[in-house]
């Protein structure tokens, strides 16, 4: 049965069919559920299935790194001109001198603290727009567990890397998830009322 990655799980993907001419893709508790059009040839689905997979990893994206954002700009205001979200073959984001930040759309598939982690790496480069000590203190302000955020996104970057068929939206799955993957990395700022 096919997967797809969403948020560092592997989750099996349902297909079921319908008249309807609308498709769609929806996360479920425990598995990916498509629905396409029964009319369409093998190719068309493949197509559709693509592009649903990439309709979903970019509105997931947008949500986390807009929730983040948002956290980060509260503690340590910045001025951000444009956020981006698109499909970036060797990068998981991006900060530029004049204040933007592209993301990967990608995103999606990684557990939500290295989604949050990347977020904050880019949002302190517009603070510094280097990987000196001083940005590296920075980033640990917002993410004390950064290394091991890190280290686990450099550990599926080689997993997905070695299991070719990991690299499609629609895969098998690679190496089992951290077992933190639902946690944000934001506690140690957001105090319990």
């Amino acid at each position: 049965m096919p997967e797809i990655f969403y948020r560092g799980t592997p989750l099996p993907l349902q297909i079921t069919y319908h008249s309807l001419k609308k498709s769609r893709l929806e996360i479920l508790p425990d598995a990916a559920r498509a629905t396409l059009c029964y009319d369409l040839s093998s190719r068309q689905q493949r197509e559709q299935l693509k592009i649903l997979t990439e309709q979903l990893y970019r509105r997931s994206t947008k949500n986390i790194i807009e929730e983040t954002l948002l956290l980060l700009k509260a503690f340590a205001p910045r001025q951000i001109n444009a956020v981006r979200y698109k499909k970036m073959r060797s990068r998981w984001g991006s900060a530029s001198a004049s204040h933007n930040l592209n993301f990967n759309i990608d995103l999606a598939k990684l557990p939500l603290p290295v989604q949050q982690y990347i977020a904050i790496h880019e949002y302190c480069h517009l603070f510094e727009m280097n990987h000196s000590p001083k940005f590296w203190a920075r980033v640990a302000e917002f993410d004390p567990r950064y290394r091991e955020h890190r280290r686990e996104l450099r550990r599926l970057e080689k997993s997905w890397r070695s299991d070719s068929s990991t690299a499609s939206s629609t895969s098998s799955a690679g190496d089992d998830p951290p077992s933190n993957h639902r946690r944000g990395i934001f506690s140690h700022l957001i105090r319990p009322k």
